[in-house]
């Protein structure tokens, strides 16, 4: 799967989205498992689910912190950022 990017080919950057939607889509498949169980869960059963789910998010986090870290250590300085607007207002 390739991302086009401002700067070309950036195939670090390609490579860790990968990984994160691997871990996000793992985050949702534990979330779906705890929002509509098949079965009626234990109260072990459900707090190890729950565990699980603590930890895919937590994999899931760290992977989106690489992304931001690999976007802040690239050459940014000639990208131009247009403001995010919502009926003409500027958020900022």
């Amino acid at each position: 799967m390739t991302h086009p990017t401002k700067h070309g080919q950036d195939d670090e950057g390609c490579r860790l989205f990968d990984v994160y939607e691997a871990s996000s889509a793992k985050e949702h498949a534990a979330a779906s498992k705890l929002l509509n169980p098949h079965l009626i869960l234990s109260g072990p059963a459900y707090m190890k689910l729950l565990g699980d789910l603590r930890a895919i998010r937590t994999e899931c986090n760290a992977d989106m912190l690489a992304i931001v870290a690999h976007h802040k250590s690239l050459d940014v300085g000639n990208w131009t950022v247009t403001p995010l607007t919502r009926a003409g207002n500027v958020f900022r």
